[in-house]
């Protein structure tokens, strides 16, 4: 049965890495390079995840249709097809390294036939086959083998990197998503705060209207009546012949019907700004879903299917297996085993190379017989075994090949003792990022249910005295950010448990 490449790419509870990035106080992402394993303040520098064969999804709770994004990126990818087809070639090296020389066929006809003791020889065939010394071709065999091996760990890394690609946006899209939602609420809720400051004006208006003096003073004619501004109507002689309280009342209600009109239109620069950011936010997700399809390889408006909530995440084994498993099943350090081991077979092929090589065939001559001829064999054919034996003698290629061959068997160790380091590296900053992003759940959770008790008590102040407004549009603002940045913890956090799922090879 065919192996089909899907088989081998069932999802992994794991996902090219782009920025997201803040502009202003307001959210918006930009795609600035793909991941090709690199992320700016979400996503780690660094990582690779092995995956053979039919995996279920395992950690912290995920929709279901990024699971089926992961297979449809395993299905269409080109790239991931790439170096599944580059793997198949590799295996087809294998027969070929462990394959005997190709034999010799010779075929001679004498244009004057060969006087003979036994008759006239007219032509000869021949046949002849080498052989390797002992242990040879399986020692070529190996090497092939385990390069091949070496190829298919190196399709597993990028088929992590592909699913790690494809988690990434998912997560940054439903990042974007939430926020617009948000986005959109708040300014739902400064247009509630723009019709209280309006009712507060028009009734501070009319209640400067009729402001005035009392006992001999008179409010003469009344103008439009908005907060205060009727004492226009007054002469200079009425206005100093009253007490000196009636000027400062009127003066109060001028202010106060201009501090009302002030708080209009600032919650309306505030309505502004935040529609401005919205439309950012909705302009952002355009290229970001384009990317996440193009991942894909479908249509770049084709819709994405999101997940309705985004809860925390979670470790998906503890920390203390976490480092051992690291060291076991990460793709890229059993590629460098694979290549390590192939060097070895490769230097041990390369000693037997120095070793001569046998060669057995057979020789056959044709005679016809030859007028008074007085032997027996007259005119009979003969058939005569033959063996050759090579003679190695130029030792320097042989001597360099195997010491080639051991340069190349250190250098990968090297190469795999820095990756196991490097690995661990990227294990501690994806457990600092983890704890990071688990305490910041839980610090903006309280801090967003503290800064919305704050507004609600700032809103009913307002409403019953008409003062704090500059508060309100402050602590607004203040539970807008903390809510982006709850969400930017659970992202961190699962982007996290993906970095640690594909540093464990899951």
């Amino acid at each position: 049965m065919k192996t089909r490449l899907i088989d081998l790419c069932k999802p992994l509870a794991l996902p090219v890495v782009h920025d997201l990035k803040r502009v202003g106080t307001k959210r918006a992402f930009f795609c600035s390079r793909p991941l090709a394993a690199i992320k700016s303040h979400r996503l780690s520098r660094w990582s690779f995840i092995h995956m053979l064969a039919l995996l279920s999804i395992t950690g912290n709770v995920r929709s279901q249709s990024l699971d089926d994004y992961l297979v449809i990126a395993a299905e269409n990818n080109p790239g991931l097809k790439a170096k599944y087809l580059e793997y198949q070639a590799a295996l087809q090296r294998v027969p070929q390294a462990s394959s005997l020389p190709d034999p010799q066929l010779s075929f001679g006809l004498f244009i004057m036939p060969m006087e003979r003791y036994i008759g006239d020889q007219v032509a000869e065939i021949s046949v002849m086959q080498m052989f390797p010394w002992f242990g040879t071709l399986s020692a070529a065999k190996d090497e092939m083998t385990f390069m091949a091996k070496a190829k298919f760990e190196e399709f597993n890394e990028s088929k992590s990197m592909l699913f790690y690609e494809v988690r990434a946006y998912w997560h940054a899209l439903s990042l974007l998503d939430k926020e617009i939602a948000i986005t959109k609420k708040n300014i739902e809720i400064l247009k509630t705060m723009e019709q209280t400051a309006l009712t507060r004006y028009i009734s501070g208006g009319q209640g400067g209207s009729i402001s005035g003096g009392s006992g001999n003073q008179t409010t003469g004619n009344t103008g439009s009546g908005i907060g205060g501004m009727s004492m226009q109507g007054q002469s200079t002689a009425s206005r100093t012949s009253t007490s000196r309280n009636i000027p400062q009342m009127g003066e109060m209600n001028i202010m106060g019907g201009r501090g009302t009109m002030i708080d209009i239109l600032r919650v309306q620069m505030e309505i502004n700004e935040m529609q401005n950011s919205l439309a950012l936010m909705e302009d952002s997700k355009i290229p970001l879903v384009a990317r996440f399809n193009q991942v894909l390889n479908r249509d770049r408006n084709e819709p994405v299917v999101l997940s309705d909530t985004i809860i925390a995440a979670s470790m998906p084994i503890s920390f203390a297996e976490i480092p051992d498993s690291i060291k076991s099943n990460n793709p890229m350090l059993k590629m460098l085993e694979q290549e390590e081991s192939a060097f070895i077979s490769q230097e041990k092929m390369n000693r037997k190379m120095g070793l001569p090589m046998v060669g057995i065939g057979l020789k056959y001559n044709i005679f016809k017989p030859r007028a008074n001829s007085e032997s027996m064999m007259n005119g009979q054919n003969m058939l005569m075994p033959m063996v050759t034996v090579s003679i190695p003698l130029w030792r320097k290629k042989y001597t360099a090949s195997v010491r080639e061959s051991d340069f190349m068997r250190q250098s990968i160790h090297e190469q795999k003792q820095d990756a196991g380091n490097l690995l661990m590296v990227n294990y501690e900053e994806a457990l600092k990022d983890y704890k990071d992003a688990e305490r910041r759940v839980v610090f903006y959770q309280n801090q967003t249910s503290l800064a919305n008790q704050a507004l609600n008590v700032l809103i009913v102040q307002y409403t019953t005295e008409g003062s704090n407004f500059e508060e309100v549009l402050r602590m607004q603002q203040q539970l807008l950010d903390y809510r982006f940045k709850y969400l930017d913890a659970l992202i961190d956090g699962h982007i996290a448990v993906a970095m640690m799922e594909r540093l464990m090879g899951r």
